[in-house]
């Protein structure tokens, strides 16, 4: 076969391939399918950021833009877009931020992130602060606490930076703790555990671990 004739079969060949996947309807998004998100307002989210999908050429489809435009929502922690050929369609993968506090109108997770919530309200501990610097601030002390510990907080108060206390929830009677500063984390916790577990202390209400060598029960 001549080398003409090779190369305008091969140019006519690279042609047609681009028509068919870049121009024709045959490989076109026919579908969007998700995991890791079920509910209806995530899903409205997503797709108000990312627009229409159905209809597009998939060749024109951009897996990692489209992943990077979906991770710039506030409550999402990661994503990922993949293509299939063969059932043209396009699968997004997100994985929602988990709160495990609430500051303000918003949420916050174990990274210390704040979100805006998209579901509806979650049962979380709420932190309160007169300014977003100190409920920062309060966040990154919430956060740094054993999560064992952490869990039982029912809501957390920063008078100032250097001022925090929080509501403990035992299973028989709330505890105020004042916790004082973020300084001796380690420390203060395990000095409020051994204070609620003596006998002697099973009816006080407050915990001041503000100087944990010299704490104070009431």
């Amino acid at each position: 076969m001549p080398r003409i004739v090779k190369i305008l079969i091969s140019v006519l060949l690279l042609s047609s391939l681009t028509y068919l996947f870049g121009w024709s309807s045959v490989f076109t998004v026919k579908k969007v399918e998700y995991s890791g998100i079920s509910n209806p307002n995530q899903i409205s989210a997503v797709e108000r950021k990312v627009g229409i999908l159905t209809g597009t050429k998939l060749a024109r489809i951009e897996p990692r833009q489209i992943s990077n435009t979906i991770k710039s929502l506030s409550w999402v922690d990661g994503a990922d877009v993949s293509r299939n050929w063969l059932s043209s369609s396009v699968n997004i993968s997100v994985q929602p931020r988990t709160p495990i506090g609430a500051f303000g109108n918003s949420y916050i997770d174990a990274s210390g992130t704040i979100f805006d919530p998209i579901v509806k309200p979650v049962d979380v501990p709420r932190v309160s602060a007169p300014t977003p610097e100190i409920g920062l601030t309060a966040v990154k002390l919430f956060t740094s606490l054993p999560q064992d510990f952490r869990q039982n907080i029912a809501s957390m108060n920063a008078r100032s930076s250097n001022d925090f206390s929080m509501i403990v929830q035992d299973p028989e009677r709330q505890i105020t703790l004042r916790f004082g500063s973020a300084d001796e984390v380690d420390l203060k916790v395990k000095v409020y555990k051994a204070l609620v577990a003596l006998e002697e202390n099973k009816k006080v209400s407050t915990i001041d671990v503000s100087a944990p060598h010299a704490p104070i029960v009431k």
